[in-house]
């Protein structure tokens, strides 16, 4: 059990590890003409020259076109971001595009953009790339997706040659040099491969492919999470399920039993693993309760400040005003109603007779009393009234004035646990209010229907005090929340227990709220075993395929037993995916199950099992590149052909199409008429070529 063991619960953090741009290397003349190795695989590609002891570039196999001001009408400038040059993969998740279908090269203008990433950043700046490739391809690879590749590499980059193998059998023959027998069990990124190996060679007709491997796996991790914590949907990414599947998950050596583990609470409490997702926490205040009211009284002297100011300014606009109409009342008594002067003056006061006149003038005198009034009497509370003291939240908090100390340590405790209870309290009715079928909640209902009975002539609810109350109960907050005034008695009675029963609030932490950081949290409990066993029941992610189990049991069944022993004798795991703990003890068990009573059989894991492929064509670069095809080849036998060797591919000759026989009255010429013409044979010292369909179910690669 990969779990943990320690009595405390350990809190994972993720590391939302950002890719760095890769620098472009230095090209030396020492390089001209030496091999390079390109693992092109779906996930990462691993990229290095044939010297090297480490691949000189690892990066993810995809590229996004990112365009700069969208939101604008001009035209916008489209950004080609390449592999690592990608910073947060995330926010280009679904611009991400991938020369790949599966484990199969299809987009080849995606290749040709990686290619020229992989080339300009090994420094080689040449219109030719003039180094023979040595690059992987996926287990019967379509001759399609071959002769495509190889005309990209000869018409584009001019490539001396290019050898093609297969990544599971460069880490197999690098693992096992001496065991020319076993069975090849290679976990990629969208698919495994169950292959046998006899004589050094894989025996592709009775080889079979499961479409499952470390994608799938992180996807269904994924979209689980996503489902079992809908707080976290937007925190759950696919870069961090595929961080927790690397890092937390592993394959189960007997699965239902691991399940049923986590039903026993003190296996989940021991075991469960939380991982702590990203947050922003709301900045601690440092100010203490009399810095808060110092800060209120403040405030409130500022607006009483601000206030006065409007009322003086407000003051003199209105004695200005009263000023403009008593003038214009003055030059009114020298002209005569009918005279325009007269109209005029009326006018520019905005009324319409003398006596609107008067009463303007009334009103203004008024309203300056008022507001004059007013400021004296500010002015005097200002000056006269003493600072109100600052109301008490928790009087007696102080172990002097008592007698007993402990009866006043009591108290202060009980007061403490009344505020929490009240808290409780007006937390569970808030959680009781958001059910559906629970008493509060109905009862809820039962008061609002009544309201909504009421007539709209005798709607009056909220005139009374008694509609207050009516308010609070059907309020979902639980009818009421915790006030400014109940947080201060609490701060202060929490002051005093610290100082004289600190271990009482110790004792009470588990009734105090999570904190800020708990609740951005997630539990891994059953995924950590389920999400491995996909690759053993695929039809828990909806694929109706058999999984490795099954799979090697169908494999083994297409020999004798003889060539089962000699198969089983060394079954050897790789890829990626297969670092999983726990794998090698789940296929030794499985297999004990399926093979005789008291036979012999042997698994193997790989020592490194993302870069054994190229460290197994680097160990064996010369031999590769004897095999190599040339631009001669490729210009007499066309793109599709291969060299057939022990670490790649079988070319599969596509079978000539027959005529069919000619109906009477038909132009159609029969096989008779016009036979077909023959295939022209391939030297056998040059390449190998078979023209026998591979036989096999519909899960056969």
């Amino acid at each position: 059990m990969n779990g943990v063991s320690d009595e405390t619960v350990q809190i994972f953090e993720l590391k939302d590890a950002r890719s760095v741009p890769d620098p472009v290397h230095p090209y030396d003349a020492s390089y001209r003409g030496l091999p390079l190795i390109i693992d092109n695989g779906s996930h990462h590609c691993r990229v290095g020259w044939a010297t090297d002891d480490e691949p000189r570039i690892l990066f993810r196999n995809c590229y996004a076109k990112h365009r700069k001001d969208r939101g604008k009408k001009i035209a916008a400038e489209t950004e080609i971001l390449v592999a690592n040059d990608i910073g947060n993969i995330e926010a280009v998740r679904f611009q991400l595009k991938s020369p790949h279908d599966e484990n199969v090269v299809t987009h080849f203008e995606a290749q040709e953009t990686m290619f020229d990433y992989t080339f300009s950043h090994l420094g080689i700046n040449t219109p030719q790339v003039d180094h023979p490739i040595i690059l992987t391809e996926a287990f019967c690879n379509p001759n399609y997706s071959r002769q495509l590749m190889s005309e990209l590499l000869f018409e584009c980059y001019g490539v001396p040659s290019v050898s093609y193998c297969v990544d599971g059998l460069l880490s197999y023959h690098r693992n096992n040099p001496k065991k020319h027998d076993g069975l090849l069990v290679n976990i990629g990124n969208c698919t495994t491969h169950v292959i046998p190996i006899l004589d050094g060679y894989a025996d592709a007709a009775s080889s079979r492919r499961i479409r499952m491997g470390g994608l799938h796996l992180t996807k269904f991790l994924w979209r689980w999470l996503q489902l079992r914590f809908p707080l976290h949907l937007n925190a759950i990414t696919i870069s961090r399920a595929e961080e927790i599947l690397h890092n937390h998950m592993y394959i189960a050596e007997d699965y239902m039993s691991a399940i049923s583990k986590w039903s026993d609470v003190s296996y989940y409490e021991k075991y469960v693993r939380r991982i702590q997702l990203p947050f922003v926490a709301a900045p601690v205040s440092t100010v203490s309760v009399e810095q808060q009211r110092e800060r209120r009284k403040e405030a409130a002297r500022r607006l009483v400040e601000l206030n006065a100011k409007k009322r003086e300014e407000k003051l003199i606009e209105d004695e200005a005003e009263l000023t403009r109409l008593i003038e214009l009342v003055e030059a009114m008594e020298e002209f005569t109603p009918d005279e325009p002067e007269y109209q005029h003056a009326l006018e520019e006061a905005e009324v319409t007779s003398p006596d609107d006149l008067t009463k303007k003038i009334t009103l203004l005198h008024q309203k300056i009393e008022k507001t004059r009034q007013k400021m004296l009497q500010a002015t005097s509370a200002a000056t006269e009234e003493e600072e109100p003291k600052p109301k008490r939240v928790c009087e007696d908090i102080s172990p002097k004035k008592k007698a007993d100390l402990e009866q006043w340590v009591e108290e202060v405790k009980q007061q403490w646990r009344d505020i929490q209870a009240r808290r409780a309290a007006r937390r569970h009715k808030r959680q009781e209010m958001a059910k559906r079928r629970t008493a509060a909640s109905q009862e809820r209902m039962r008061i609002i229907s009544q309201l909504a009975r009421r007539e709209k002539k005798d709607d009056n609810f909220g005139m009374r005090d008694e509609d207050w109350d009516v308010y609070k109960a059907i309020n979902k907050e639980g009818g009421g929340s915790d006030s400014e005034e109940e947080n201060e008695k609490l701060q202060e009675l929490e002051s005093a227990l610290r100082q004289h029963s600190p271990e009482f609030l110790g004792d009470t932490t588990a009734s105090k709220p999570t904190s800020l950081a708990e609740n951005y949290q997630i539990q891994l409990s059953t995924e950590q075993a389920r999400i491995g066993e996909l690759l053993f029941q695929p039809y828990m992610y909806g694929l109706e395929q058999g999984g490795i189990t099954s799979t090697i049991q169908y494999v083994l069944g297409l020999f004798d037993s003889d060539i089962q022993n000699r198969l089983v004798s060394n079954v050897f795991l790789t890829g990626g995916p297969s670092s999983l703990p726990g794998l090698k003890p789940r296929i030794e068990r499985e297999l004990l199950a399926m093979r005789p009573f008291q036979s012999h059989f042997s698994v193997s894991l790989a020592g490194n099992p993302i870069l054994d492929a190229w460290y197994g064509a680097r160990d064996s670069v010369k031999e590769l590149v004897a095999v190599g095809i040339t631009r001669a080849d490729y210009l007499e036998h066309g793109g599709d052909r291969s060299r057939y060797h022990k670490d790649g591919n079988m070319f599969w000759a596509p079978l000539t199409p027959v005529a069919p026989e000619s109906a009477p009255g038909s132009t159609v010429p029969s096989k008779e008429t016009t036979p077909a013409p023959e295939a022209k044979p391939m030297p056998e010292d040059i390449f190998s070529v078979s023209t026998v369909e591979p036989t096999g179910d519909s899960s056969s690669s």
